[in-house]
């Protein structure tokens, strides 16, 4: 995180590094998504059981849901005036 301090305001502004990092997190989530999708309907034409494929859908689906809420919280926080927002 880099740190920028002007005028009685601090700001923070995500390193590059951590930038490709969120880029990364967000490509490689549609990426599981979409691949669990194309072997789901594997399974079906082969009609092979579909427990875990199930499973890992719910995972991901979980795991959207809290990219989505995260992304609610830092747009609150920006919205009431506080300049940093932090990806976790």
């Amino acid at each position: 995180m880099i740190v920028r301090r002007q005028g009685g305001l601090t700001e923070f502004i995500p390193s590059p590094r951590e930038k490709r990092e969120g880029v990364i997190r967000d490509y490689a989530l549609e990426l599981m998504a979409n691949l669990n999708a194309r072997l789901q309907r594997m399974e079906t034409e082969l009609d092979l059981p579909g427990e875990e494929a199930a499973a890992f859908a719910e995972i991901i689906k979980r795991i959207q849901q809290e990219e989505t809420e995260t992304r609610q919280i830092n747009r609150k926080l920006l919205d009431s005036g506080v300049s940093h927002s932090e990806r976790i």
